[in-house]
């Protein structure tokens, strides 16, 4: 009777559950490319032309990344090669959905320090105006007080 263990079945299931972790762990570790889809946040900031929004890219040159209009979604990509000793790609993809108020065949988009500017301006119908009110000589007279 010395010397023999009991079994114990909690230790079982943590020793599989550890068996699986490290399964995927390794198999994670072990693919020849990785995809960063980490999402950085974006700001969006109304103004009385429209809307500007800011896409934090650091890192990646503007030439890898592709903006794509169908209907009322604006697609924004980027992927960026591995280089030298680097095994890893880049990439990042954003879908937003414009609003039916703001112009999509005019979204203009610039890139400087790191940051993707978009700026989408208001449709001339939503745009706010001033509207004149047409006068009648007679009540002009009646109003300034000339007789």
């Amino acid at each position: 009777m010395f010397g023999t263990t009991r079994w114990s079945p909690f230790e079982d299931v943590f020793n599989f559950q550890r068996d699986v972790e490290r399964f995927f762990t390794q198999f994670w570790n072990d693919l020849p490319t990785r995809t960063a889809t980490t999402s950085p946040s974006f700001q969006v900031r109304a103004t009385d032309a429209g809307w500007q929004i800011d896409v934090p890219m650091p890192g990646i040159d503007p030439q890898h990344v592709n903006l794509e209009v169908a209907g009322t979604t604006l697609s924004i990509r980027a992927e960026v090669p591995a280089e030298g000793n680097r095994k890893t790609v880049t990439r990042y993809e954003e879908t937003l959905t414009i609003p039916a108020f703001l112009e999509v065949e005019k979204l203009s988009a610039s890139h400087r320090h790191g940051m993707l500017h978009l700026t989408l301006p208001l449709k001339d119908s939503v745009k706010p105006r001033r509207i004149k009110i047409d006068m009648q000589p007679e009540e002009q007279r009646q109003l300034t007080g000339i007789a």
